[in-house]
């Protein structure tokens, strides 16, 4: 008898261990974030986040791409949940938006 209660007490012991340790389900989750280009030039891009934390920030990641097919990033001003972050490639009509992402403040 006291053997099971032991075990028992030494599983609960790790099992409750674990929980403590686990990440809440909130710490993988930025937020809800939508990315979108412009229709003309100059082509630019744009991200708009809300449900994220306060003090949190983003910004639009927009990797550029010209004619002869070199690329580069350009990043927009960082900003606080519910508002647009827009980034600019260039001025030149020839240079497009390749993809636009999101990077968040540490």
């Amino acid at each position: 008898m006291k053997r099971s209660f032991a075990a028992f007490g030494i599983t609960a012991a790790l099992l409750g261990g674990s929980a403590a340790l686990a990440p809440t389900a909130s710490a993988g989750t930025i937020g809800d974030c939508n990315t979108w280009t412009s229709s003309r030039a100059p082509y630019t891009g744009s991200a708009y986040c809300s449900k994220i934390a306060w003090g949190d920030e983003f910004r639009v990641k927009v990797t550029c791409v010209d004619p002869r097919g070199s690329q580069w990033t350009v990043y927009g001003p960082w900003k606080n949940n519910t508002q647009t972050s827009t980034a600019k490639c260039s001025d030149n009509p020839n240079v497009g938006v390749l993809r636009v992402g999101v990077s968040f403040s540490a």
